[in-house]
């Protein structure tokens, strides 16, 4: 049978994106080992080491702890010993400590970043970070009603996204007031 040279053409650019194409699945399929390589020499360690840093405090430095639950903006996710390393930026909300079987504490985050390390160190940089008992239900629940009473009120496009981010935060707290 003869090839067309329309079927000739559709041929060879197949064959081209498939030899361009290789070079970035042999990338990708190399990735999985790059975390394996992060685990350090001795093993993964039974303890994830924890700094969790406001501004104005160090609430945990050099702590060893079980497990961290992270409000990441991607949404929420647990970090254990061997952890594969990764930079998420925070959004508000509750942050959990598991030091031990038992022990578990828990925090507001209003925003801030978290880097997990090859070596099984957590960095939570918070900009804010609160126990959450320390919150007051109520302190909250007027707060969030004058950030919504502010946005409704807004017409300016900058003091409109200000107010959508007490909103957010306040209705953060909330969430996390719920969970207590």
């Amino acid at each position: 049978a003869a090839v067309f040279p329309r079927e000739k053409m559709l041929a060879r650019t197949a064959a081209r994106t498939l030899r361009s194409a290789r070079p970035a699945v042999s990338r990708l399929s190399g990735a999985r080992w790059m975390a394996d390589d992060a685990a350090p020499a001795g093993g993964i360690p039974t303890k994830l080491t924890l700094n969790l840093l406001a501004p104005h405090e160090a609430i945990f430095h050099k702590q060893e702890v079980d497990m961290v639950i992270v409000p990441g903006a991607a949404g929420m996710f647990g970090v254990l010993p061997g952890h594969v390393p990764t930079i998420s930026e925070l959004q508000p909300g509750l942050l959990e400590v598991t030091v031990s079987p038992g022990d578990t504490q828990k925090f507001f985050i209003s925003s801030g970043f978290a880097f997990a390390h090859a070596n099984s160190t957590l960095d939570v940089c918070a900009v804010e970070a609160v126990r959450l008992e320390d919150l007051d239900q109520s302190a909250v629940e007027t707060g969030k009603a004058q950030a919504e009473k502010e946005l409704a009120s807004q017409t300016d496009e900058v003091e409109k996204a200000k107010a959508q981010i007490a909103v957010d935060t306040y209705t953060a707290m909330a969430q996390a007031l719920s969970l207590k």
